[in-house]
């Protein structure tokens, strides 16, 4: 989430109507999140390094808090004081709240509660009517400032300048001075404003990324102007979110050249997007967890492939023994001692040979034992190669596996791999109760292009369902000798033409482990010509009769999936 100075700025403003209102609350809601009540309204602080924020809350009722000793100092300190001022630092990502009261003892008392919203360096700071630190939610000590007990509280140095009191002339004359591209000379330049945000003010006045000193004059002066406007709009209380390639994106400008944007109030757009932001935060952890058992089960299967391929290589000469054997039997009537050795004329070099023996058995009983050891090595050999088809089999599908649960967009797909990720033992047999509340399963992905209907499987049980109802003059596509989706091009009657079957091959590329290579090889095939062997596992299938496609995922996808 974009949590610049110009976003806070907006808080800010919203935050004005907290004045005045007596603290009446503070809970430690989780390992970095902060819940202020107040008596008419309340805050919520995230000092979280992914997603440090501030926002007004209207929820009334207690909340659960963690007894850490800094909570427990907020608690006792500054409990029962008024919110006198609330005032961001600058155009910096740093929020000041003056408190001041009358304790237990009549006294007055006033503190100031710092801040800071800066990823990694997020931080809240108790200071005293002189700005020394009294207590720290983290204290650190680097080469340009200390943040511990004792200290005078000094806050980190602005990347730039603060564009809220410069003129337009001047606003210009610090960009003309940059030799960066235009949206990086904006962020360099100016405190408070993000890269992207940057890059969203450069979209919204449809500027090129060029050089400062290359814009046309009249360009230059709109940029200006612009910039001063956005910065010294001291009352709004307004952000947009827009929802661009499934990424809720917030802004303190309008983004409509980007997509579907909404202008709410500052907090109500934090929530959506944070709502939004957990999501995803929640798919991807579930994902990467569910991807993290796949991969050591891959590791397993490769570890157990090597030593097979190691055994078999110790037997691939057993042809030798049934050779010796058969030599030994031949010369029977030549050999009557026991021997440690002997040599004989090779049947098929017409050289002599020596061959060694165990000189307690007889002549005749050496060659029985090289039978046997043939016989043995034959069987060894026939079991070591059918158990290594089957290991490199498990392999591969737990690859296409891999791949399929790293495809998935939502918890409902995910949550549609437990019955594979059960049977291949990846994850336990869950209760009763837990199947009952999953979720229910979900289609194949579906999309519609030049006039033809497209199936993608999300999961492999999937691939498997579209692969077998598809009739036999669909078409089926996939990405060729790697992991990935199966397509169905549903034909209904009409011919097919060459852009069809190229966008049916990009989606096999794109829902594929080459989906980020650019290029992708696809096979398609008629989806008659599509067998599934006895016994093989979810998704795993063999085609015939197929033709291969180079697709480039740049330009075959003509519109955003």
């Amino acid at each position: 989430m974009i949590f610049d100075g110009l976003v806070l700025k907006r808080v800010v403003n919203e935050l004005q109507n907290v004045t005045g209102q007596q603290l009446r609350q503070v809970y430690q809601t989780g390992k970095s999140e902060f819940f202020f009540k107040f008596s008419r309204s309340g805050l919520n602080v995230s000092l979280d390094p992914s997603t440090p924020y501030i926002s007004s809350s209207d929820r009334d009722e207690n909340s659960a808090s963690l007894e850490t000793p800094f909570s427990i100092y907020l608690r006792r300190h500054l409990n029962g004081l008024f919110l006198e001022s609330i005032a961001q630092e600058k155009m910096d990502r740093i929020v000041r709240l003056a408190l001041e009261g009358v304790n237990a003892f009549g006294e007055r008392e006033s503190y100031q509660l710092v801040i800071e919203l800066m990823g990694p360096g997020s931080n809240m700071i108790v200071l005293d009517d002189w700005g020394n630190i009294i207590q720290a939610f983290r204290e650190m000590i680097t080469e340009k400032r200390t943040l511990t007990r004792g200290a005078r509280y000094v806050p980190p140095e602005p990347r730039g300048k603060d564009l809220s009191n410069l003129p337009i002339g001047e606003i210009r004359s610090l960009i003309l001075g940059s030799s960066e591209k235009l949206s990086k000379a904006i962020w360099s330049t100016f405190s408070g404003i993000s890269k992207r945000t940057s890059e969203n003010i450069t979209g919204y006045l449809g500027l090129e990324e060029i050089a400062p000193a290359k814009l046309e004059d009249e360009r230059l002066d709109e940029l200006c102007a612009f910039l001063g406007k956005v910065a010294s709009d001291f009352d709004s209380s307004i952000l947009y979110t827009c929802l661009n390639e499934g990424l809720l994106e917030i802004s303190p400008i309008p983004l409509d050249f980007k997509g579907d944007c909404k202008e709410m109030q500052a907090s109500k757009a934090i929530n959506e997007v944070l709502v939004h932001f957990g999501v995803d935060r929640e798919i991807d952890r579930r994902r990467r967890s569910i991807v993290g058992k796949l991969l050591k089960a891959i590791a397993r299967q490769e570890k157990l492939i090597e030593k097979l391929e190691k055994e078999l290589q110790e037997v691939n000469d057993y042809d030798s023994y049934r050779y010796y054997g058969e030599l030994l039997v031949a010369n029977l009537y030549r050999l009557k001692e026991r021997t440690p050795s002997i040599e004989l004329e090779d049947w098929k070099s017409g050289e002599r040979i020596k061959i060694d023996l165990d000189d307690r058995l007889t002549p005749s009983e050496n060659a029985q034992l090289f039978f046997k050891y043939y016989d043995k090595s034959r069987r060894k050999e026939i079991q070591l190669t059918r158990r290594l088809k089957e290991v490199n089999d498990e392999r591969e599908y737990l690859e296409q596996l891999e791949e399929m649960v790293r495809l998935s967009e939502n918890l409902a797909e995910l949550d549609s791999f437990k019955g594979e990720l059960r049977q291949a033992g990846i994850i336990r047999a869950e209760s009763v109760e837990k199947k009952r509340r999953r979720m229910p399963p979900s289609g194949p992905r579906i999309f519609e292009r030049y006039g033809f209907k497209y199936l993608v499987g999300k999961n492999n049980t999937q691939n498997d369902e579209i692969t077998k109802t598809a009739s036999k003059e669909d078409f089926w596509f996939h990405a060729r000798g790697i992991p990935g989706a199966h397509v169905i091009l549903k034909r209904a009657g009409k011919d097919i033409s060459e852009k069809a079957i190229r966008f049916g091959a990009a989606l096999a590329g794109h829902y594929s482990k080459g989906r980020f290579s650019g290029k992708v090889e696809v096979a398609y095939t008629l989806a008659g010509n599509i067998i599934k062997p006895k016994g093989a596992k979810p998704g795993m299938v063999i085609y015939r009769k197929a033709k291969t496609i180079l697709v480039d995922l740049s330009t075959d996808l003509e519109e955003r999936l």
